[in-house]
């Protein structure tokens, strides 16, 4: 019976995660069988889930129509001073404490200098020399179709607050392009790992718990169609041992399925380039729908950002302990809104429950799911533990079937 229920599960996840899994043996790539390997960092920008954007006002809403919720900061009219949304920094900490990360008590905004039309303040309000948090982790399951869930933990070096950009849109038939402010000044936080993944399915796994991590906490809304959560992936190729090779940034992977084949594609070219005597360009590359990437801009020469000292802000202020201070925000206060963390669910439905892994990650995977399982817990409705994969397969096609998912009422 577990053997039925673990492919039974398989075909789940394929459809659910719409993701193709490969077997050990083939996601291994061909560089490291030959004394060469993929080193992979992240960088994931998650809007934060609030009313108002970072620095004003505006509304985040979605779907409003084009160049609507704009402020007249968000389109830097001469004169307006930035105020800093509370909700925002609450976000963040949150963020940083479900990441086991280290928070400043000070930190500190900057500006990053750069011209393009959906930047119309010619700059970016972010936190590059003095972040909120530093040296965190994730634990996460990387896993197959055909073997054991293998528990993984990936260091986060930083994460900082920062605004958003607006959006471009490129009408190349009438040689113009089109920016809609909307997305400007939305706040986001942007979380840097440590280059410590080596596949492309390593690299999903890891975005897929953080999701569900910053969902789960209330921090971001983690629709990716929606570019709710964006993922830039830093990829390298080095011989076993040696200093890490030239990089290319892999940009704006907006779901999980893209984020394994951009990378797995990208380390098999640039695996193909160096074994043929060739040199990898330090260049930013795109992902396009032929499930290639292509370059979009060279990075040899390194830009200059200007970074300095935002002036309009003061230094952020966080209390180890309550305070009345309006101006600064309380961690421990935020630490006890936390609702209990997924690593930790997923250890109960194992050790407690006795839940196959394979079935503890599927089910910890979609918060609505979750919560169904532990209404049948309650409830004692629950069916065999041996038959779980089964069980929740069948109801899910029941549920697809009458167009209804497990968190319909």
């Amino acid at each position: 019976m577990m053997n039925i229920c673990r492919r039974r599960l398989v075909r789940t996840w394929d459809r659910l995660l719409s993701r193709s899994i490969a077997t050990e043996k083939k996601r291994r790539p061909l560089d490291e069988r030959s004394g060469w390997e993929a080193v992979i960092g992240l960088e994931i920008h998650a809007q934060i889930a609030s009313r108002s954007k970072l620095f004003s006002g505006a509304a985040t809403d979605f779907d409003c129509s084009v160049n609507s919720a704009v402020s007249l900061f968000d389109c830097a009219s001469p004169g307006t001073l930035p105020v800093l949304n509370r909700r925002c920094v609450e976000a963040a900490v949150a963020a940083a404490l479900a990441l086991n990360c280290r928070l400043r008590t000070v930190s500190s905004f900057d500006r990053k200098h750069y011209f393009y039309a959906d930047m119309p303040a010619g700059y970016q309000i972010t936190q590059q020399r003095s972040p909120i948090a530093v040296d965190g982790h994730l634990d996460f399951f990387a896993y197959s179709a055909d073997e054991a869930p293998v528990a993984k933990r990936l260091r986060i070096e930083r994460i900082q607050i920062e605004m958003d950009s607006g959006k471009t849109v490129h009408d190349l038939a009438n040689r113009r392009s089109l920016v809609d402010l909307n997305r400007a000044g939305v706040g986001l936080i942007e979380i840097v790992t440590d280059h410590q993944l080596h596949t492309g399915l390593e690299a999903a796994c890891f975005a897929e718990e953080l999701r569900q991590v910053l969902v789960h906490i209330g921090v971001c809304g983690g629709e990716m169609q929606k570019g709710q959560l964006r993922v830039d992936a830093n990829v390298s190729v080095r011989r076993v041992g040696e200093a890490l090779g030239v990089r290319t940034e892999v940009k704006n992977l907006n779901s999980f399925k893209f984020i394994e084949t951009a990378v797995k594609y990208e380390i098999d070219r640039q695996y193909r380039l160096l074994s043929e005597g060739g040199q990898v360009v330090n260049e930013t590359r795109g992902y396009d729908d032929e499930g290639r990437t292509v370059s979009m801009r060279d990075k040899e020469v390194r830009q200059d950002y200007r970074f300095m000292p935002e002036p309009n802000l003061p230094p952020l202020r966080l209390s180890d302990g309550p305070s009345d201070d309006p101006n600064v925000v309380s961690i421990s206060s935020i630490k006890q809104t936390l609702p209990a963390a997924l690593a930790d669910k997923r250890r109960w439905y194992i050790e407690k429950i006795g839940m196959d892994p394979l079935v503890a990650i599927y089910t910890v995977n979609d918060t609505a799911r979750m919560k169904f399982v532990d209404d049948c817990f309650a409830d004692k409705t629950c069916p065999p533990i041996e038959s779980m994969a089964f069980w929740l397969d069948e109801y899910r096609l029941a549920l697809r079937k009458h167009k209804m998912d497990f968190s319909t009422e």
